[in-house]
């Protein structure tokens, strides 16, 4: 992957899928565990952050201190060496402006 310029928004796939032990109590013995990412952070060198979900759709998300109980996505910081390109921002035909 080492010869694609990722940009924001861009989504891959992990080589290996993340399940957290949180997660993966939860769910079915199954659950493959988060496999895909949205580029949202790039990094120095080859690292760069993104936000995980799974083949259903459900993002990697952490409740937050606050008394509401807002949920937020949560970084997943990883290597370039690590994921494999699966869709551009160009390609799946939406844009980030701005960026």
């Amino acid at each position: 992957m080492s010869e694609y310029v990722l940009a924001l928004g861009d989504v891959v796939k992990l080589k290996q899928p993340y399940r957290p032990s949180e997660w993966a109590a939860g769910l079915a013995a199954d659950w493959p565990g988060f496999e895909f990412g949205i580029v949202a952070e790039l990094g120095e060198g080859d690292r760069l952050s993104l936000f995980l979900y799974d083949r259903s759709g459900q993002l990697l998300i952490t409740p937050s201190l606050a008394p509401q109980t807002l949920m937020l996505p949560t970084y997943f910081e990883c290597h370039l060496d690590d994921l494999v390109r699966y869709q551009t921002v160009a390609e799946s035909g939406y844009f980030l402006d701005g960026i």
